[in-house]
This record gives C-alpha cells, sequence and structure tokens, in this order.
C-alpha cells in the first residue's frame, strides 16, 4: 500500500487537526514540565532534604561549585556542623604516595599518583607541586605526610629543624618550624622519647603538638611533656605536664596517632598509652588477646567517628584489623592474603610458614581506609 493512501480524509476540511494535536501536545509537555518542577521545588525548597543531597557531591571541589548556586546553598554548604557530616561521609581520598630510594640517600623522595583518578582529582596531580628535589641539599629525612602535608627532616650542618611542604598549595614555600623546646631533664631521670611531632587541622592550616617523655633510671615513674605550636604561632607553648607512677616504655614503631585531643602511644610489647589532653590524664590500652609489637607488624590509625583507634596487625599472611570503642576491642576485618600473594607470584612468599617471607606494615591511611604492606 502506498504511503499517501494511508491517510485517513478529513471529516471537517475547516478543522486542522495537525495545529489541534501540535496544540495538545504542547499544553500536555508544559502540564509534565510544570508537574515536574512542582515535584523538583518540592524538594529543594526542603531544607533538610537539600542538605543531604548536596551532602552526597562527593568532592570538596563540587561542594565548592554548589555553595555558588545561591545564598541559600552557600549558607548550607558554609555550615560547620555540614562541613563535618561531609568530611565523615566523604573522606579524603588517596591521591598517591611517596616513595625513598634507600640504597641512595642523596636522591629525594619520588611521588607516585594512584590512577586512576576521577576527573576532579586528575586536575588536582596535575597543577600540584610533589616533588621534593629544591630541598634535597638540606633534606635529611622524610618524617611523613598528614593532612596533605608532607614533614621533612632539615639539617644546616648544626641543628635540626622540621619543614612543611604543600604540594597542593604550589604558591606556597616552605614552612620551617621553630626550634623544639628545649627541657633540662631532672636529676635521676632519662629521655625516655622525644621528637614525637603530631600534627590536627586548625582553621585553614595545621597545629602541631610536640611530646617528650622522661622516666625514672630505676624506672618507676615517668613524666609526660606537651607542647603545642599553634596555627599562626611562632613559638612553642607548654601546654601540659602529665606525672604518672607507672613506667612508660614508648615505641616510634607503630607510630603514635592523635584522635579526638587523644594521644595514642604503642608502649611495651603490648600496650597502648593514651594521653588525654583535654581531661589531663594518662591511661592504658592492653593489645587484644594474643598481639604483640613484632617487627614492623602492627598499626595504628584513628577511627572515623574520632573517638576510637585502629589496630591493623600483620601474621604470616593474615591480616586482622581491631576497633577500640568503649573500653573494648572489635575485631572488623580477617583478611586472608594468600590469593593476592598467590596472583602477585612474589617469590618465596607462597607459603604462609616460610620464615624467608615476612609482612610487614608500612603504612595505614585514616581510618584504615588503606593498608601498604611490604613483603618478601
Amino acid at each position: 500500500m502506498d504511503a499517501l493512501e494511508a491517510i485517513p480524509p478529513r471529516d471537517d476540511p475547516e478543522k486542522k487537526p495537525c495545529a489541534d494535536v501540535y496544540v495538545d501536545s504542547q499544553h500536555h509537555s508544559l502540564t509534565t514540565s510544570t508537574t515536574d518542577m512542582d515535584v523538583v521545588s518540592k524538594v529543594l525548597d526542603d531544607d533538610n532534604l537539600l542538605r543531604e543531597i548536596i551532602l552526597c557531591v562527593g568532592f570538596p571541589t563540587t561542594l565548592v561549585r554548589a555553595s555558588l548556586v545561591c545564598k541559600r546553598w552557600y549558607h548550607h554548604a558554609s555550615d560547620r556542623k555540614f562541613l563535618s557530616r561531609f568530611h565523615e561521609c566523604n573522606p579524603s581520598h588517596l591521591l598517591g604516595f611517596y616513595l625513598e630510594d634507600t640504597d641512595d640517600p642523596s636522591v629525594a623522595a619520588h611521588f607516585f599518583p594512584m590512577l586512576p583518578q576521577p576527573p576532579e582529582l586528575a586536575t588536582v596531580i596535575r597543577t600540584a607541586r610533589f616533588s621534593l628535589d629544591p630541598h634535597r641539599s638540606e633534606m635529611s629525612d622524610m618524617m611523613g605526610c598528614r593532612n596533605g602535608n608532607v614533614l621533612i627532616s632539615l639539617y644546616d650542618g648544626r641543628d635540626f629543624t622540621v619543614g612543611v611542604h604543600s604540594p597542593l598549595h604550589p604558591e606556597r614555600s616552605l614552612v620551617v618550624l621553630p626550634p623544639f623546646p628545649e627541657l633540662q631533664i631532672q636529676d635521676g631521670y632519662f629521655c625516655g622519647m622525644n621528637d614525637l611531632l603530631l600534627s590536627k587541622q586548625e582553621g585553614d592550616g595545621l597545629s602541631y603538638i610536640y611530646v617528650l617523655v622522661e622516666s625514672t633510671m630505676e624506672r618507676t615513674k615517668s613524666m609526660v611533656h606537651i607542647d603545642v605550636l599553634r596555627n599562626g604561632d611562632t613559638v612553642w607553648r607548654r601546654h601540659l605536664d602529665l606525672a604518672t607512677d607507672r613506667f612508660l616504655c614508648p615505641r616510634f614503631d607503630p607510630k603514635a596517632v592523635l584522635a579526638d585531643d587523644k594521644i595514642y602511644i604503642a608502649s611495651a610489647q603490648s600496650d597502648i598509652v593514651v594521653l588525654d589532653l583535654m581531661g589531663s590524664s594518662i591511661s592504658t590500652i592492653t593489645l587484644p588477646q594474643g598481639v604483640e609489637y613484632g617487627d614492623r607488624d602492627t598499626m595504628l590509625a584513628w577511627a572515623n567517628n574520632a573517638s576510637g583507634v585502629y589496630l591493623s596487625h600483620a601474621r604470616k599472611l593474615q591480616l586482622c584489623i581491631w576497633l577500640h570503642k568503649g573500653g573494648n576491642w572489635l575485631l572488623v576485618h580477617s583478611i586472608c592474603l594468600r590469593g593476592m600473594v598467590a596472583s602477585l607470584r612474589m617469590t618465596g612468599c607462597e607459603d604462609e610458614n616460610e620464615a624467608t617471607a615476612p609482612l610487614r606494615i608500612n603504612h595505614v591511611g585514616d581510618y584504615d581506609e588503606f593498608v601498604f604492606l611490604e613483603m618478601g
């Protein structure tokens, strides 16, 4: 059949059904659009729902763009409680990691980005300044990374100082912290720990906490001295002196953790010393049953709600992650690494009883989101 013959004749030549159909469809479209707009308005006009929607944008850069929509959106996006929730629901992403050449200390640590990255973070990596080469001549050691900053130990031939490199802010020069406070060790005491430096976000910058522990020669009691360098200050200020009738035996490995104004320091063979900066107290946590500190097989990390601490422990080819909260340890994960080792085909690591295949923890991220392991 021809296509033209398939069109039925009009009953009334004066009528224009095509135009009517167009008008009707246009009216239907307008009605549908109006209905959709009403639904959207009901959602976006509800402050509680709007906050939940903005909470899901995922990245700080996207949050900034959302805050520019209007004053009302900006009010929600800049609220302190909302920002705290946003940070909790959208923790910082791992951009990459630094590797040092242990065979050649004269070579600065090199940054390796984690790939692939979302477009928002790929842009950040391209514009950042990760290289430590400009500080190589005076750099003696890389102390670690925290809050988007790299802490490096500097030596000018006479004194050691700490420099803070900000890769995500290329316009900023290296910030050198004031020399650590000098302490006259009491007679009959020895220094059990020094150069413990911790940092925390405060406003637009960082504040630093320096901890020194001295103990009696008889190892019967200890004294803890805590100094603080607040964001914007140029001198260290004594924050707290804590005395205890117990002997504190702090360890540098695993590294201490600062969470919710509490400092968690590994001590002895199976303890964690907790320094409460607000409560001005010292307490001790015993590691989970059967867990002891070994050769880089244990690491601490602060919990995402800042009210506890994670403990990662590696034994043979098993990785256990514990959470201490409310005075008790909870086993969160127990991960068998045998499959991972097999897929990587690492020589000497196939047998979990192989003495030549130690499993060590190099680094643990905040909230225990990731773990860097060394094997072989």
